[in-house]
């Protein structure tokens, strides 16, 4: 950007120039304005290209990331279903265990009222 400033400058202090004289600019005066600007424009094309490559590489990268973290989230949305039944059945085996133990615990005293279970 700075050398397009440079040449701008350049071609603008040209033309002053040339219109201080009292001459019209040539040919020769054309051809080096033309030239300058077609640098300067050159420049400038590089620069688009460098900045669009950067752009492309930047956006495949994104991609990528946008990629892995959904399978992340998936993977973590399974581990969260897991986990919630997980719960759900040792809650339910927790209840279900707590009534056996209970009910044999009652069956025993029934059966055999004059022993004693010692209990922690």
């Amino acid at each position: 950007m700075n050398r397009l400033k440079m040449t701008s400058a350049i071609v603008v202090a040209m033309a002053v120039f040339v219109g201080c004289t009292a001459k019209e600019p040539t040919t020769g005066d054309f051809m080096r304005m033309h030239a300058a600007d077609e640098k300067a424009m050159g420049l400038d094309q590089k620069e688009i290209a460098k900045n669009w490559d950067k752009g492309l590489a930047l956006k495949k990268s994104g991609e990528k990331l946008v990629k892995h973290g959904e399978e992340l989230i998936k993977s973590g949305e399974q581990d969260i279903m897991t986990g919630k039944h997980e719960i759900e059945q040792g809650n339910k085996d927790i209840i279900d265990g707590t009534k056996l133990s209970d009910e044999s615990e009652r069956v025993f005293h029934e059966k055999y009222p004059d022993l004693k279970l010692q209990i922690k």
